[in-house]
């Protein structure tokens, strides 16, 4: 909701959804045209079964999501006001975001920085070197390494999964 109405609240919905027969594929691209001329009702990306991270569905006409609740939320991001059981480690990346190795845990880099990783993947740079927090990093994208400049101490990069 961009007017900032419920600030720091999110929304998401929970739909039933007509499957009907789908295209499965664990493979990215556009499977849209193949899919519908098999007749199939929708698209499963099983990225599931690939990487071990989730499906996802595309279906072709909006007749066949029924949102059936809407839950209204606000995100916790301290982990210790997070139930213990509800606390699990990072898997993978969503697949728009560079994320450094901090400690056990993967962490998105920040938005500025993923602009610039981003842009240099795409002109096939090997290297960039990016100033935020008032230091100084070089981003190696070929060994997948971040150096501070000034400790010396150096992270593991996971790229995103882009082309």
């Amino acid at each position: 909701e961009g007017g900032n109405t419920y600030p720091s609240l999110h929304a998401m919905l929970v739909c039933k959804c007509f499957v009907g027969t789908p295209f499965v594929t664990d493979t990215s691209g556009d499977h849209v045209a193949d899919a519908k001329e098999g007749n199939f009702h929708c698209i499963c990306g099983d990225r599931e079964s690939k990487v071990g991270t989730y499906r996802e569905f595309v279906f072709f006409d909006e007749r066949q999501v029924y949102p059936e609740y809407a839950i209204i939320y606000r995100r916790q991001y301290d982990k210790t006001k997070v139930p213990p059981d509800m606390v699990t480690p990072t898997t993978g990346t969503t697949g728009r975001y560079w994320q450094m190795k901090l400690g056990k845990e993967w962490k998105n880099v920040p938005p500025e920085v993923n602009k610039v990783l981003l842009q240099a993947m795409k002109d096939e740079e090997t290297e960039v070197t990016i100033t935020f927090n008032d230091k100084d990093y070089i981003f190696n994208l070929i060994e997948k390494k971040g150096t501070n400049t000034r400790t010396g101490n150096k992270v593991p990069l996971r790229a995103p999964m882009v082309r």
